[in-house]
Parts: structure tokens; C-alpha cells; sequence
């Protein structure tokens, strides 16, 4: 049903499927919308639980700037993203 609304109104499946939004600035700063919880937070990982799998970031001084219920700004330099069901 989320799938054909999303098709049928022309909106992007991170709105009406939870899907997880992941925007880059450079490899400093990252935001991630459509997250569930923060699992673990160090400052060279961070893993995010999903609706649908964990999102890590790992990279070197990272630090979470900004968070409210379904967004977090992480901030650092960020070497890589990697996404697992």
C-alpha cells in the first residue's frame, strides 16, 4: 500500500516507506533521517539501528551535533558508511 501511494502521489519512498535518508556534506558532516535508536556510539563508529537493518559510520573524532526522534547530524571526518540488513 506505502509503495503504491508512493508511486501513485509521486512521493519519495523515504517519506512514505520509513526508508532511511542519507545526506553527505564532503566527508564532514552526515545526516541520517528515518533512524529508530542510536546501538553504539564511539568516536571512530557509530551504528544506527534502521526500520530495516544498522547503518554504521566509522571515522576518526566523530561527534553527534545535533539529534531529535528520527534525524541525527554527526559531524567528523567520516571515512565510511556502511548499511546491513
Amino acid at each position: 500500500m506505502r509503495k503504491w501511494a508512493s508511486d501513485f502521489f509521486d512521493l519519495p519512498a523515504d517519506v512514505t516507506q520509513e526508508l532511511p535518508r542519507v545526506e553527505m556534506l564532503g566527508s564532514s558532516q552526515c545526516l541520517v533521517e528515518n533512524i529508530r535508536d542510536v546501538e553504539r556510539f564511539e568516536p571512530q563508529q557509530l551504528t544506527l539501528k534502521l526500520t530495516q537493518g544498522r547503518l554504521s559510520i566509522r571515522g576518526k573524532s566523530l561527534n553527534i551535533k545535533t539529534i531529535t526522534p528520527g534525524m541525527i547530524l554527526i559531524e567528523g571526518q567520516i571515512h565510511s558508511l556502511s548499511y546491513e540488513e
